[in-house]
């Protein structure tokens, strides 16, 4: 089943089309200070685990990649591409870990021009990176301050699993003043911040 159709997409693709996996020419050359970064064979496994769409891929998976996966990740994460890709690039990077990861992560989550989901993953990415006694004053301005109320309810979620303690106030308050109409977006954080 699955034969015939991929026979037929590459009978139909214009000559000079880039195969699936391959780099495109177009691609950037990584810098000589990326170990890693210029495999060919980690490049393709990152970008097709990035198409899987239909299910999540687990940390492990993205950690067995090693290093040369980050500049690949990194890359995808800060394209103007599709949103649910950049998420699952954030997903991998916050797996991986290190500076640069939360570095990128604290960037795109602050960036109200970002895709909603983009910011989302970049919350609850900085929910793995950012050490439980740092989380609060990293989060907290998205939770008060930020105009997006999906934002501001993951940051709560984030916060309420990770930082109870130092956030379950705030979150509590952040609530009321989300009114009615926001407050079943706070839900989740709210029965958390209960146990």
């Amino acid at each position: 089943m699955i034969a015939p159709l991929a026979l037929a997409l590459a009978l139909l693709a214009p000559p000079d089309a880039t195969p699936p996996g391959a780099a495109s020419p177009d691609a950037p050359i990584c810098a000589p200070q990326e170990s890693g970064a210029c495999d060919p064979a980690v490049r393709a496994k990152t970008l097709a685990l990035l198409g899987a769409m239909d299910r999540p891929v687990r940390p492990e998976t993205w950690r067995a990649l090693g290093p040369g996966a980050e500049p690949v990740l990194a890359e995808v994460a800060a394209s103007d591409g599709l949103p649910s890709r950049r998420a699952l690039a954030l997903e991998g990077l916050a797996a991986l870990g290190g500076a640069r990861a939360e570095a990128l992560h604290r960037s795109v989550a602050r960036d109200e021009h970002e895709p909603r989901a983009v910011r989302r993953a970049a919350v609850r990415g900085l929910g793995r990176l950012v050490p439980a006694e740092r989380l609060d004053a990293t989060l907290r301005p998205l939770l008060e301050r930020d105009p997006d109320r999906a934002v501001r309810a993951g940051a709560a979620e984030v916060l309420s699993r990770r930082s109870p303690a130092a956030s379950c106030a705030a979150i509590r308050a952040q609530a009321r003043r989300e009114g009615s109409s926001g407050r079943s977006l706070f839900s989740r954080a709210l029965a958390a911040c209960e146990r």
